[in-house]
């Protein structure tokens, strides 16, 4: 072995010992994958339970683990629209879908489509335009317009900002984009190129083909961006079948693909910014591996390895053609790269292969230049140390799909009476344990979750109306708080708390919140995703992270973590009187003015359960008679509304139940203090406008 061997050899063992601890290793890729995948699953479950026929799948660097924490990419969902189906032949019409038929001739691009609608009763075309963005033919067909859903995510999603559209996605912020697809009928002929063409074996392996061909594909909207008729074009995906291949790389596999995206950002993408892609990257290295021993995947063969991919992609620039792995006849430069531009990159990459791929001291990603100079290593506890932070970085994600489908719930029973809501919360409750029972483990994993959340609902909606009443809560619906208590840390207890005050239970509430108060502390994570709420993590500790980094999820979640507390129209009786009045915190027309479609959460009763915990012991231990008692709650949540810093979350009602308390106190001065304080924080859609005006 020569010098030069030797050198190259030890440079790529260190290369892989610095990927490592940066967090490109087996198990964190395991766990990114895992965390995304029940994400996913968790919208599915919860379309479902809303009624709506579509499935979210995550794709892109997130769910492929491709990704560090330096490389900061965004989460890339494709929402699969389940009521329509595009078929390539009329023998594969169906009147269950709404069909769109592919139609393409000589002149459509490759991988490219029009889609032309037709009737849902008989296998005919459709006369007549169905939405205001399709357009008919000269031979009479309607056409369906890639745009045909942009003004409808834009009344959804405006406030966040400009939608901006990349290819098939929109977006509305820089962590999360979204493609809308319809599902195919068959396999397009294009796409049977991953299958049949020749190939060594040993990439893709046989049963990752053969799981590939259990999923569809899809039709996306995007056209070629030098076509007149651009707007009237689809895009054939195959995004599914690209993940499996990701999930089949190896680790040395692995680390190559994320040092070339690594490469890419730092001295490809100042040349051709976003039109050489991570696609491109991932494009070569399939090939790459494909056409390659894998004995050559190795942990001291990183670097040449790499210089294999460059060589497979200078390749590809010298021809000006970049084929697809999965999908015949694409050129994926086309559109893309001028011949300028390709002959820019040519430089640029040959310069990147010179010197046995010494640039790679210069990229600032993750520190990974200067972790890769002589006598520096990342010590042990910085790799455990950026593992947790990965953790944190994506834990977030499941309770935020609970608080959410949770949410939704609520406020499609407010149009209901109480027997249609609680008829409603028992089919969703039957129709979570059909997919706990018989759904994949992540079905299981996704309805566990789900299941304690539904029964406190429907346990808080039956107490509600008992109290209405003025009827004892029975003992069955006690039953049902106890199978919610999984739910998470704490925030079901306090429902079930804040209803034993509410029907005259004081000295069993107080037990309750003794107990709530007991499992506080810095290992807690606190998650609320009201929109324009958002609630930090302040000053815990990681030690319980440990639970997450083993692969155990959901016992995390639900031992370390706490939503906000959550009251529909239907449990109204089961919240603190006061508290009542925050469901009606919209008042003016200029307040609903200013509301959108994610401050839905606006018509429920949303408190975080802290400020929610001190609350109701102060009221109860003041229906108790136990005034030292009532005080130091008071203190508790006076310490917690004006602890340094201030607060996050629900801030506006976290200061409104303390004004109440002062108003309980007769010191109405300290009460208009507190509400003054809530309407500087938020002055619309807060309900301290109308108690200032009470007072």
């Amino acid at each position: 072995m020569t010098s030069y061997e030797e050198s190259q050899r030890n440079m790529s063992r260190h290369l892989s010992r610095v990927l490592d601890d940066i967090g490109v290793i087996k198990d964190m890729t395991n766990l990114r994958r895992h965390m995304h995948l029940l994400s996913e699953t968790l919208d599915t479950v919860g379309d479902k339970l809303q009624g709506h026929n579509e499935t979210d799948y995550i794709v892109g660097s997130q769910i492929e683990g491709t990704t560090t924490i330096g490389m900061d990419s965004d989460t890339d969902h494709m929402i699969i629209y389940n009521d329509y189906l595009v078929v390539f032949d009329w023998a594969e019409w169906d009147k269950d879908k709404i069909i769109l038929l592919a139609i393409r001739d000589n002149t459509t691009p490759p991988q490219l489509c029009y889609l032309q609608r037709l009737r849902r009763d008989l296998p005919l075309k459709m006369d007549q335009p169905v939405n205001p963005t399709d357009e008919v033919d000269e031979e009479g067909r309607v056409l369906v317009s890639n745009k045909w859903d942009e003004d409808h995510l834009w009344e959804m999603y405006k406030h966040l900002g400009p939608m901006i559209s990349h290819g098939p996605s929109k977006s509305f912020s820089d962590k999360v984009d979204m493609v809308y697809a319809f599902p195919c009928a068959s396999i397009p002929e294009e796409c049977e190129f991953l299958f049949r063409r020749p190939r060594p074996g040993h990439f893709p392996k046989p049963e990752t083909l053969e799981r590939a061909r259990r999923y569809p594909t899809f039709i996306v909207p995007q056209g070629h961006p030098f076509s007149e008729h651009k707007h009237l074009q689809w895009r054939i995906s195959t995004s599914l079948w690209e993940r499996f291949l990701v999930f089949d790389f190896t680790a040395e596999q692995q680390h190559v693909y994320v040092l070339l995206k690594m490469i890419r950002k730092s001295f490809i993408e100042p040349v051709a910014g976003d039109n050489l892609s991570t696609f491109h990257m991932k494009t070569a290295v399939m090939f790459t591996i494909e056409s390659c021993q894998p004995d050559i995947w190795r942990r001291d063969n990183i670097i040449a390895c790499a210089v294999n991919c460059l060589n497979t992609l200078l390749r590809w620039i010298r021809m000006g053609k970049c084929p697809h792995f999965t999908t015949d006849g694409v050129n994926l430069f086309d559109g893309k790269l001028s011949k300028r531009k390709l002959n820019k990159l040519k430089d640029v990459i040959t310069q990147i292969k010179s010197h046995n791929m010494w640039c790679i001291y210069q990229i600032e990603m993750d520190m990974l230049g200067f972790h890769l100079l002589p006598d520096i290593r990342l010590l042990d506890d910085r790799r455990h140390s950026n593992q947790l932070k990965i953790l944190r970085g994506i834990l977030f994600w499941i309770p935020k799909e609970v608080s959410f489908i949770m949410i939704e719930l609520m406020l499609a029973s407010k149009q209901q009476n109480i027997y249609e809501a609680v008829h409603g919360t028992i089919g969703h409750l039957q129709l979570l344990h059909s997919i706990h029972n018989s759904g994949s483990s992540l079905d299981r994993e996704a309805a566990s979750l789900l299941l304690p959340h539904m029964y406190g609902s429907l346990a808080s909606t039956l107490a509600s109306c008992c109290i209405a009443r003025q009827l004892p809560v029975p003992q069955f619906v006690t039953n049902l708080y106890d199978l919610s208590f999984t739910s998470d840390l704490m925030s079901t207890k306090l429902k079930y708390a804040s209803m034993l005050y509410c029907s005259g239970q004081c000295a069993a509430a107080a037990q309750v919140l003794t107990h709530c108060e007991g499992l506080l502390g810095p290992d807690v994570h606190h998650f609320c995703n009201c929109d324009s709420r958002p609630l930090a993590h302040k000053d815990q500790s990681d030690a319980h992270l440990e639970t997450g980094l083993d692969g155990n999820i959901t016992k995390l979640l639900k031992s370390h973590s706490t939503l906000c507390v959550m009251f529909s129209i239907h449990e109204i009786c089961c919240v603190p009187e006061h508290l009542q009045y925050e469901m009606f915190r919209t008042m003016t027309h200029e307040d609903q003015q200013l509301r959108h479609g994610h401050n839905k959460w606006m018509d429920l009763v949303v408190i975080d359960c802290v400020p929610f915990l001190h609350y109701l012991q102060y009221l109860v231990y003041r229906q108790l008679g136990q005034p030292a008692r009532k005080m130091a709650a008071l203190q508790k949540l006076m310490d917690y509304v004006c602890q340094p810093g201030g607060i996050r979350g629900h801030v506006d009602t976290a200061l409104n139940v303390l004004a109440h308390c002062r108003e309980l106190e007769n010191r109405p001065d300290a009460a208009f203090f507190y509400y003054q304080q809530s309407v500087q924080k938020y002055p619309r859609n807060n309900i301290a406008n109308w108690h200032l005006a009470r007072l």
